[in-house]
């Protein structure tokens, strides 16, 4: 959960919505590395006294302090590997990794959508012959942390925007 003093959030929950074919342990880095991205915010906060099985404590402990409150998701919309022939004049292939994920956070507990943010990111490394597993997971971890980091500098953008007026339908009539 995340709470925001008018500028401020807090965190409730994370989830993360990969591919059957990338696999948990994918999900779980980008949980991961969503929350971490998070943590470094400077309006944001993720610890609450209050525990987040007890809505009523939560929204009082929101409001006590100016926050508010939002349960954030992402989902990962595309995740691409690829090995690419060398470029003119050089002499390595490229190993490529592309990520594109999306960044919901609704308000809690009230589930209301109020902030989105989308991220993505082409990260390619030149590789030998064999691709190595430490060669996959530094691209791999790159891209995520990329893609991530716009998303949620997408999403606070948006939360750090004040709120409009409602306008009547009438005044724009005449």
């Amino acid at each position: 959960m995340t709470a925001v003093p008018a500028t401020t959030t807090a965190l409730a929950t994370t989830t993360a919505s990969v591919s059957a074919s990338s696999g948990k342990p994918v999900a779980e880095f980008v949980k991961a590395t969503l929350i971490e991205t998070l943590r470094k915010q400077p309006e944001v906060t993720l610890e609450l006294e209050s525990p987040l099985t007890n809505t009523e404590a939560v929204k009082a402990e929101c409001k006590r302090k100016g926050l508010r409150a939002f349960e954030f998701a992402v989902r990962v919309l595309r995740l691409d590997r690829g090995v690419k022939p060398p470029m003119a004049g050089k002499r390595f292939r490229m190993l490529e990794q592309i990520v594109k994920l999306s960044v919901v956070g609704t308000t809690y507990p009230e589930g209301l959508l109020a902030v989105g943010g989308d991220g993505e990111s082409t990260i390619q490394i030149e590789i030998g012959e064999r691709v190595t597993p430490g060669q996959e997971r530094e691209v791999l971890e790159e891209a995520v942390k990329d893609s991530v980091e716009q998303a949620v500098k997408q999403g606070m953008l948006k939360l750090s925007r004040p709120l409009g007026k409602p306008t009547s339908e009438k005044r724009g009539r005449k």
